[in-house]
């Protein structure tokens, strides 16, 4: 190996995996909220059951596993900054 040979800041890597974390926490929150208000209007018909349908079947499902993806790569960061350390030690 070349002396050039940078590994990961692992630091770096733990500290971004714990924003993905929080901000993959915020986006479900913001989308659970999002769903119960659209659910609570006082609005009612067709246009107000096809949006609130929509949001639960379709845009809240996807901004969740959207959110599980990111905790996942967060997860790897994670894994792999615990491997580099392991190395380097």
């Amino acid at each position: 190996m070349g002396t050039n040979m940078q590994g990961m800041d692992t630091e770096e890597a733990r500290s971004t995996a714990n924003q993905m974390d929080s901000h993959a926490a915020v986006v479900g929150d913001v989308c659970a909220k999002l769903l119960a208000r659209v659910q609570g209007t006082s609005w009612i018909g067709q246009d107000k059951d096809r949006i609130s349908d929509d949001i639960g079947n379709q845009f809240i499902p996807n901004a969740n596993a959207a959110c599980e993806d990111i905790k996942q790569q967060a997860s790897y960061l994670i894994a792999k900054a615990d491997e580099q350390d392991s190395i380097s030690s």
